[in-house]
């Protein structure tokens, strides 16, 4: 299942949580939908144009997430006693910043992430 059908699942939960449904195949366009989602009762699928913003937060969820792996990994360079000069701590300060602000980007699939210092 690509990525892209995972948050159409992710977004349908979200409109109609504990519905039954089976995804038989990706989902790229309405037709897919229409035709790989398969809800039970057939009455509750929402409609394709309900589902699209709800797909667009969960890859937004998607993006948070990596976002919050990255800051994590590099905490440590914030520490009171890290044995880095004062420039290195500067530029893993701009870079964490800029982690932080990576939703302010319009398109979350096409997220331009900062280069970590070397």
């Amino acid at each position: 299942m690509d990525a892209n059908t995972q948050n159409i699942r992710s977004a349908i939960r979200k409109l109609v949580p504990g519905i039954g449904l089976v995804i038989t195949g990706d989902i790229q366009t309405e037709a897919d939908y229409n035709g790989n989602v398969i809800f039970d009762p057939p009455s509750s699928k929402p409609s394709w144009s309900s589902v699209q913003p709800k797909i667009i937060d969960a890859q937004w969820d998607v993006v948070r997430v990596t976002r919050d792996s990255k800051l994590l990994k590099c905490d440590w360079t914030q520490l009171d006693d890290v044995a880095l000069t004062a420039e290195k701590v500067e530029e893993w300060k701009v870079y964490r910043t800029a982690l932080r602000d990576i939703t302010t980007q319009s398109d979350p699939y096409n997220v331009t992430w900062p280069t970590p210092p070397a």
